[in-house]
């Protein structure tokens, strides 16, 4: 049992959606700085139109198998933890929730696809639409993390201050 005041896995197990929903936010937040930095250069713009294809696509493909890590990860995990609590509905609908924000990040795919073809298609001109491409990119990046991804960390933070207690 002395083990268990060092690591105990079931702590850990209560606490992994939430480490998995911040690192999806983080993610989310480094697109959100990195991205509209680039298409913020406005005297640099036919620079930046020439530029942001390539780098949207490498951006983009680079990043994905963080998203259905991370976000497959939070939804599997919060599910777990839902299944082992659903006896204490208080904290299990915690987890249920941030489950269900977490793949609801998925649900923004029809209108976010058209957003990175547009993007990676763009031509690559000073006077392409390269940047704007990003820009409309970003703006459903945006809705998504307001109405997906906070919600969802905010349930798995809920669920494990409900259910971790004090040493």
């Amino acid at each position: 049992m002395a083990s268990r005041r060092l690591f105990d896995p079931v702590t850990l197990l209560r606490v992994a959606p939430l480490l998995t929903s911040t690192a999806t936010l983080v993610h989310a937040g480094d697109a959100h700085l990195f991205l509209s930095t680039l298409v913020g250069l406005r005297p640099q713009r036919p620079k930046v139109n020439e530029l942001a294809p390539r780098y949207f696509e490498s951006f983009f493909w680079r990043g994905l198998p963080l998203i259905f890590l991370g976000y497959g990860a939070s939804v599997a995990l919060g599910v777990a933890n839902y299944v082992a609590l659903r006896r204490a509905a208080s904290v299990s609908a915690w987890y249920a929730g941030g489950s269900v924000l977490a793949l609801a990040h998925f649900a923004f795919v029809p209108k976010i696809m058209w957003r990175v073809k547009d993007a990676i298609d763009a031509d690559e001109a000073p006077d392409g639409p390269g940047a704007q491409a990003i820009q409309r990119w970003l703006n459903v990046h945006y809705a998504r993390m307001a109405l997906a991804d906070f919600p969802a960390w905010t349930c798995f933070f809920v669920a494990a201050l409900k259910v971790l207690k004090p040493i």
